[in-house]
């Protein structure tokens, strides 16, 4: 009888280190190695912060699609804020556990993020390619390809 608990105790300690284990690797892979400061969505409008601030822009995508977003050319205003880092952090969902045949998981989320510097008001455009239903990128396309934030430092 004592041999037994011994055995179940071994087990219970091994899948209880697996367990945290796991749960320490999927941490890591969906939170991101920058810090987003204040994290304001792709539907967040105009978004307004202090000097010194940092803040972020999130926008969904399935990367793995070829949804890669990045950051306009002008980008904003230097002296009102400044891109310090982007970032792109998976989702990590039930699609992804079980690796479903044709299936592009849950997605992720990128972040462009900044920090505020002098008063002023400036724009953030954000852009990905438009795909088509095969998968084909060209710029154009629905109203889904562009983001624009309106960043005023009060």
């Amino acid at each position: 009888m004592k041999k037994w608990r011994r055995i179940l105790l071994v087990v219970t300690a091994v899948l209880a280190v697996a367990v945290t284990v796991g749960a320490v690797a999927i941490h890591r892979m969906t939170t991101g190695t920058l810090d987003h400061g204040t994290v304001f969505t792709q539907a967040s409008g105009d978004l307004v912060v202090k000097p010194g601030e940092l803040f972020s822009i999130e926008v969904f995508a399935y990367r793995e699609a070829g949804d890669n977003w990045t950051m306009a050319t002008p980008g904003p205003d230097p002296t009102v804020v400044q891109a310090t880092g982007d970032e792109y952090v998976d989702n990590f969902g039930f699609e992804d556990l079980v690796g479903a045949t044709g299936s592009l998981g849950s997605g992720g989320h990128y972040y462009f993020t900044f920090r505020a510097q002098k008063p002023g008001r400036t724009t953030i455009t954000v852009h990905v390619a438009f795909r088509d239903h095969q998968g084909m990128t060209f710029s154009g396309g629905p109203g889904q390809t562009e983001r624009q934030f309106t960043v005023d430092v009060r």
